[in-house]
């Protein structure tokens, strides 16, 4: 994890935006039932121990903000996972991940390097995750006995090459996968202002009921790589094409791996992920009110191509 600056060292134009556009935790109730139709929900002592771990990580941190990005479930136990966002060196702002156990006790989740990344995948494949995040992933070398999991977190480094364990599965899952194939806003919802840095717009009021359920309507809230955004980005007049500086969720493939569903009891619009089983956004047309949430193993449906 990069190191983390205080918050009197953000950009101001980034800190005054961030105020309440997206789910933040002291949304989290209310945004859990609107993800509620995917199956998965918290129980109460899920929510309180959520609610003051959050809470504590927000102070110690110095966040402005921080968000419950999900949960993902383990074989013999679950771990949540928050994000909160700080200024990037330039236009987007950087996502800094958290994890917990049942103890609600979070942990900074540091994204793998291109070559750890590359051996994880190696290492596990499609193997379910333990729910232990020491857990080692490389199989013990001949004549060399396996170390025990260890319980506490803290642990004094090993010398030699870094030993890759479940937390740097865990991250390379959440931060360099399934993040980055979700993690949906409606467009419209960020900007770009005069110092060429992408933040909340204040003057976005949501989607109209007709353009809440189009896909088009929606984009990744991440780092664009798209050619289209990527130019748009660089525009020296990228604030009045703002609307076009994420990349859009339309052009996801395989085409269809976006199912739209509008609940009309509730005015609310939901677009779940077939590609992650277990991601879904969710927006109420004409309400500033918008969020996602993740309930899943952690598994990609790589069949999809073939099912659509």
């Amino acid at each position: 994890l990069a190191q983390e600056t205080s918050i009197a060292s953000q950009s101001p134009h980034f800190l005054g935006a961030w105020k309440a556009v997206e789910m933040d935790v002291s949304d989290l109730e209310s945004g859990l039932k609107s993800v509620a139709s995917g199956g998965h929900i918290l129980n109460c002592q899920e929510v309180s121990g959520l609610q003051a771990g959050l809470a504590l990580l927000k102070s110690q941190e110095q966040f402005m903000k921080i968000c419950f990005w999900g949960k993902v479930f383990g074989m013999t136990a679950d771990y949540y996972i928050a994000y909160g966002l700080r200024s990037g060196d330039f236009e987007f702002p950087t996502k800094h991940f958290y994890f917990a156990s049942k103890d609600f006790q979070f942990g900074p989740l540091a994204p793998p390097t291109a070559e750890e990344a590359a051996k994880i995948v190696e290492l596990c494949g499609d193997k379910p995750l333990t729910g232990v995040a020491s857990t080692g992933l490389e199989p013990p070398k001949e004549g060399e006995e396996e170390a025990p999991p260890e319980d506490e977190e803290g642990a004094p480094a090993q010398e030699g090459p870094k030993k890759l364990t479940e937390a740097d599965r865990l991250a390379q899952l959440v931060i360099g996968e399934i993040d980055f194939d979700t993690a949906v806003v409606p467009r419209g919802s960020y900007t770009m202002d005069e110092s060429h840095m992408v933040v909340p717009s204040a003057d976005f009021k949501g989607l109209s009921s007709s353009d809440a359920t189009a896909l088009t309507s929606y984009a990744h809230f991440r780092a664009p790589v798209s050619i289209a955004a990527l130019r748009t980005l660089a525009r020296k007049d990228a604030q009045i094409h703002s609307s076009s500086i994420l990349d859009g969720i339309a052009e996801d493939q395989p085409k269809g791996c976006w199912a739209v569903r509008k609940d009309p009891t509730m005015d609310l619009v939901t677009l779940r992920s077939l590609t992650w089983p277990g991601y879904i956004a969710f927006h109420v047309p004409d309400t500033k009110k918008f969020g996602s949430l993740y309930f899943g193993n952690a598994q990609k449906e790589v069949n999809l191509p073939f099912l659509l």
